[in-house]
């Protein structure tokens, strides 16, 4: 179906866990011959508010839904389509947006140990420059929108109460690391396409850096933040036709950043007290997919 027709919809959506390999994800399915995959990832269309300032209303999301479908303007026929935006997952309100839109969409899910899923998403938070705490402990007193939110339970049992459950595929990070062959194939399966294994489904993908310069991306990071928040957003495609918008993109992501000499390391002390605060959502969790997370839960 074209996606110009009124009927089109999109036939999956990818909505996180944020740092579970949900981009090692999405670019080995835009490889796929039967997948039109959008060029963007975060294309972050249904999340009425942002992760990153959760006050204020999400650019993307008050613009027609063609502009939502052009992303999908390359399929072919024959192909299904989809994308993956972490925000999906963690803002609420977004799943019942969702599935007003589509209800019969594939849901998929990709989770990841809890403490380790925070302790990753402050150190990309940093390199980003969204934050510039010393410590994921001050990051969590400071902003626990951010950094306390990792309820897979509470975030989860919203898509199954609207969604049938056959149509959510909830997969884990450790998956990844041990067979990422049987793991891309478990997706493959669920979205109905051929085996297909690209060569880079052995390669890493948003791999945390460290800044050279925390400043410079704090100032880049800083001013988009200023657009967003004062409705700017109409410079945005003028600042993108002069190159501006590349420019900064490229010093943030590629200039600015150096490989970790020694990845840091979440204190023991600090992970038991995550495992302590995030213990019964994980319980409920392991109710509502029947499965045990024994490994993810505080050592008593």
């Amino acid at each position: 179906m074209d996606v110009k027709n009124p009927n089109f919809r999109v036939d999956f959506i990818g909505i996180g866990a944020a740092k579970s390999g949900t981009t090692w994800l999405a670019n080995n399915l835009k490889q796929h011959p039967q997948i039109c995959f959008s060029p963007t990832k975060e294309i972050t269309y249904f999340n009425e508010y942002l992760v990153r300032m959760p006050d204020v209303k999400n650019p993307h999301h008050s613009k027609p839904l063609s502009w939502y479908h052009h992303f999908f303007e390359a399929k072919k026929a024959g192909q299904i389509t989809g994308e993956i935006s972490v925000q999906y997952l963690m803002m609420p309100g977004t799943a019942q947006k969702i599935y007003n839109y589509n209800p019969n969409v594939k849901i998929l899910v990709i989770l990841r140990d809890p403490p380790q899923q925070v302790f990753s998403w402050y150190l990309y938070s940093i390199q980003r420059g969204v934050v510039n705490y010393a410590t994921l402990e001050e990051a969590i007193k400071e902003r626990p929108d951010l950094f306390a939110n990792t309820f897979y339970y509470q975030q989860l049992k919203i898509y199954f109460d609207l969604f049938p459950k056959e149509n959510i595929k909830v997969l884990f990070f450790k998956s990844i690391k041990e067979n990422n062959k049987a793991f891309f194939k478990e997706v493959l399966d669920f979205l109905g396409v051929d085996e297909f294994y690209p060569e880079s489904l052995t390669k890493k993908s948003n791999e945390t850096k460290t800044l050279r310069f925390k400043s410079l991306t704090r100032l880049i990071q800083g001013t988009r933040h200023f657009i967003t928040k004062h409705n700017l957003e109409f410079i945005i495609p003028l600042l993108r036709s002069i190159g501006i918008v590349q420019l900064g993109t490229f010093i943030r992501d590629k200039m600015n950043v150096k490989k970790m000499k020694e990845k840091p390391k979440l204190s023991s002390e600090l992970e038991a007290k995550l495992r302590a605060f995030y213990q019964e959502d994980i319980e409920q969790l392991e109710s509502l997919l029947n499965i045990d997370l024994n490994h993810w839960k505080s050592k008593k």
